[in-house]
Formats: structure tokens, C-alpha cells, sequence
């Protein structure tokens, strides 16, 4: 079942990209969309009018479930082993968060992806880059592609092409376990971004693809001490991503 789930998700990918690149109207092309558990998140229109999405919100009424009082705490049971041999490191959202709890990084963002995911490859080098520019102000950047077996080198590949080093991280299957403890909120779909702080609790998020222009005001204010509390909100509509 898992398969077919990623077969669709795959198909969605390849609408969006006959969208985008050659301008064939696609009415319902999606975000790649991750089949986690039992259930898929399908999405209708992956794309915005503009290069920003609708300005998050950070006011306490609207993000009262990440205010600081109701933040989502780091898990503390044991996660289950992890496989560590080769270029290729399978990890459990559970020991993710305890690794980022562990490191010595002020903020870590993780970035879910997958080699097959058109948006995920696009958004990819930004993300490296980012990572090269604030590592000095004590930002990480973890890269956890949700490739199966079957695809999983081709991750290792792109990756390594990107100067990410072996081994990277792959998720562990089943896929649910790793979303829930990443955050509930998110429906499943590719890519997603989480910024974490030292102590592995979750602050931001980001469904969907993301922009630099999202992405450093929320880290800088989050480095300054504010409030950055929240989700990103995606603006949905059918047609292409102007990116």
C-alpha cells in the first residue's frame, strides 16, 4: 500500500513540473505529498500568485497552541535504535529531537525532502546555502529525506552533489511515528521545514516549499529573543508557482 502512495506522489510531482516548466495547464497539480500512516494529504493547487506567502501570524489568540505556555516539548521516551552503517543513517523523529536537544546549536532547522520531489530539489541548494552562512551564529541545518529503499541513493547522490557529506538521514519507516514527532500539524506533504530550539522543541514551521525571504526573518527574530512562535501559512490556488 505504502508503494502506491508513493507512486501517486511521485505522478503529482511530475504534473506540477509539466506545469511549471512547459505551462501545461494542470488544474489540481499538489506539492508532493508524503503518505504517512494510513492516510494521504492531498492538497489541490500548489502554487501562489506572489513569492510570499500571507504573513504569518504571531499574535497569542491566533498561535496560542506555539505559544511559549503551550509549546510543543522535546519527546522523553527512549527512541528506538538506529541504523547507523554506510552513507545512509535511517533515524526516528523521537532520536532526531533528542540528537538536536543533544547538539550544541542554538536553532537547528530540519528539512523533510525526497530526490523525487521537484520543489524539495529546487529549494535545496538555498537551504545548504543557508546553512554555510549561519552556522557561525550557531544555526544547524538537517537534511531527512523520506526516500524509500529504492530511491534512497539516489538521495545519497543528490545530496553529496550539493556538499552535503555522508551519511545523511532517511527516515525510518513507518513514516507516521516520524511526522507525529515532528508536529501533529503536519498534514504530510513535501517539502517541510522545522525550526527547532537548543532544547529540541519545535518553534516554526513551514508546510510546503519556503523562501528565504520567510525563512531568515524567523530565524533572526528567533536569535534576537522574540516571539516567533507559529505555522506558516500556505496560500493555496490552482496555476503555477511563480517562484
Amino acid at each position: 500500500m505504502e508503494k502506491i502512495f508513493w507512486g501517486l506522489t511521485e505522478a503529482l510531482c511530475l504534473a506540477y513540473e509539466m506545469e511549471v516548466l512547459s505551462n501545461f495547464p494542470v488544474p489540481h497539480c499538489l506539492f508532493a505529498v508524503v503518505a504517512l500512516g494510513a492516510s494521504v494529504a492531498l492538497f489541490p493547487g500548489c502554487s501562489r500568485k506572489s513569492s510570499r506567502r500571507t504573513p504569518p501570524t504571531h499574535s497569542r489568540g491566533v498561535a496560542a497552541a506555539t505559544s511559549p505556555s503551550a509549546q510543543e516539548t522535546a519527546p522523553t521516551s527512549t527512541p528506538p535504535p538506529s541504523t547507523k552503517s554506510g552513507p545512509i543513517h535511517s533515524i526516528g523523529g523521537l532520536e532526531l529531537r533528542k540528537e538536536i536537544a543533544q547538539s550544541t546549536a542554538r536553532a537547528t532547522i530540519v528539512n523533510a525532502w525526497a530526490s523525487w520531489c521537484g520543489p524539495c530539489r529546487r529549494e535545496f541548494p538555498m537551504l545548504v546555502a543557508l546553512k554555510d552562512s549561519l552556522g557561525h551564529q550557531g544555526v544547524d541545518v538537517i537534511f531527512v529525506s523520506v526516500d524509500d529503499t529504492e530511491t534512497e541513493h539516489a538521495a545519497l547522490e543528490f545530496a553529496e552533489q550539493h556538499g552535503v557529506p555522508s551519511p545523511i538521514y532517511v527516515a525510518q519507516r513507518p513514516l507516521g511515528p516520524f511526522k507525529d514527532a515532528m508536529t501533529p500539524k503536519w498534514p504530510g506533504m513535501l517539502p517541510a521545514t522545522f525550526l527547532f530550539d537548543a532544547r529540541g522543541e519545535l518553534r516554526y514551521f513551514w508546510p510546503g516549499p519556503v523562501y528565504e525571504n520567510e525563512l531568515l526573518p524567523i530565524i533572526e527574530g528567533f536569535l534576537a529573543g522574540k516571539n516567533i512562535d507559529g505555522v506558516a501559512r500556505v496560500g493555496l490556488t490552482h496555476g503555477k508557482d511563480y517562484r
